[in-house]
């Protein structure tokens, strides 16, 4: 196939996007999500005012310590905090 006949698509989602609206106002929700995948990109945690709110909250709470992975993503590891956040929510439920 010659090289012109190809195309390549990049998707600069780890999952956030994903979330429904109404989830991606839930910090739990989104820090659930972020435990799993571990990065987000720039795009999805901007792509609303619900989910940018939503990781202001998560990094100003201290849940998550963020890395540059290189743009646009950012890796993210829970602190003590964001797993005892989870725990409390998810005993909740």
């Amino acid at each position: 196939m010659p090289a012109t006949d190809r195309i390549f698509i990049d998707r600069f989602s780890a999952g956030l996007d994903d979330l429904k609206r109404a989830e991606q106002r839930d910090p739990a929700t989104v820090l659930a999500r972020l435990a799993t995948m571990k990065r987000f990109s720039c795009f999805e945690a901007s792509a609303n005012q619900g989910i940018a709110r939503t990781m202001d909250h998560l990094i100003g709470q201290k849940y998550v310590e963020c890395r540059d992975l290189g743009y646009p993503w950012t890796g993210v590891t829970l602190t003590e905090a964001g797993r005892r956040f989870l725990r409390e929510t998810q005993k909740k439920c």
